[in-house]
């Protein structure tokens, strides 16, 4: 009797551990908030695109959200994953929350501060930006903070400039052009744009390059795009996290290894400009931008607080754990 209970359990037991092996697993999932600016995130959707998620036995959704606020609301509520968000780690830490960096992909901010030709007899150099209009691409802005931080190198403040809301893309172009503003901040393919109608213009700071960067940040590393998560995310989730980021820096690699004009042509065509040769010229200074690999540089949250503290009353009357708000703790692994 006890041998044949001993054979029905071990039956059942062995019954259960194919069953087990034999049901479909399932991949975990993760959900990642997008910006509308396709090559911010470029090497995020070359993952998907190329099919190196799938290798990694991940299930990723991209989602556009297109602003910074509705992001962290969503990251908050749990509704998305994963997202871009360079200085949000110190911004959220400000504020009580655990935001962490893990995964930096542009080494640099594709920026430049640019007069526009109407005001080019005047504006030389940015201390001749007082009692000017400047244009930013929303008050309170990434790019309001970076213009404010540019003024403080120079001994001036926020208030010594009119700050105007011009968006970006073609609106920026527009009012530029038009002289709606006497300068304004650049950001993304529609710097290459501009440059390529107006080859003349007087462009006062460029973060594209290393020594551009150094000129502006005594250093030629400034996370210029950054994957954040919940910091109880990544926790609870460290394996996911792990193949994750190697899907993502497989991504990069693909992009930094091919042509402009193959990488274009990975784009989907409302991600593509019109102006052809300004979209390969972007493409060719992102490739340039990328991170070798991933990390965060010692002292870059410090200049990232250094930049938010110019303008963030919060973030200067806080104490900000920078091991904390960012980690290199997910690239390592296979």
């Amino acid at each position: 009797m006890h041998r044949y209970r001993f054979a029905l359990a071990f039956l059942v037991a062995a019954l259960a551990s194919a069953a087990a092996a034999a049901a479909p697993q399932v991949a975990p999932q993760v959900r990642v908030a997008v910006s509308s600016d396709a090559i911010t995130l470029l090497p995020v959707q070359l993952a998907q695109t190329l099919g190196y998620y799938r290798e990694e036995g991940l299930d990723v959704s991209l989602t556009e959200i297109r602003s910074l606020t509705k992001t962290l609301d969503a990251l908050q509520d749990g509704s998305t994953d994963v997202a871009l968000g360079t200085t949000a780690p110190i911004q959220m830490a400000a504020e009580g929350r655990s935001i962490q960096g893990f995964l930096v992909i542009y080494s640099r901010i594709n920026t430049i501060l640019v007069v526009s030709p109407a005001a080019a007899a005047d504006i030389h150099r940015i201390a001749d930006l007082k009692g000017h209009r400047v244009g930013v691409s929303n008050l309170g802005s990434g790019s309001q903070l970076f213009l404010n931080y540019l003024l403080g190198t120079q001994g001036l403040q926020g208030a010594d400039v009119s700050a105007v809301a011009i968006g970006v893309g073609p609106p920026a172009l527009d009012a530029i052009e038009q002289g709606q503003v006497d300068a304004a901040i650049v950001v993304g393919g529609a710097i290459n744009v501009l440059l390529r109608s107006h080859p003349g213009l007087t462009v006062l700071v460029d973060t594209r390059t290393a020594e551009g960067s150094r000129q502006i940040f005594g250093s030629a590393s400034y996370p210029g795009s950054l994957l954040i998560a919940e910091e109880s995310w990544l926790k609870a989730n460290p394996d996911t996290a792990r193949r994750f980021v190697r899907a993502v820096k497989h991504g990069m690699r693909w992009m930094a290894t091919h042509s402009a004009e193959e990488i274009r042509a990975s784009m989907r065509e409302e991600q593509r400009m019109p102006d052809v040769e300004a979209d390969l010229q972007t493409i060719r200074d992102f490739q340039q931008m990328l991170s070798p690999d991933g990390a965060i540089r010692q002292g870059s949250p410090e200049l990232m607080y250094k930049v938010l503290s110019t303008s963030l009353e919060n973030v200067r009357a806080s104490r900000i754990d920078f091991a904390r708000a960012y980690t290199n703790e997910y690239l390592s692994g296979r």
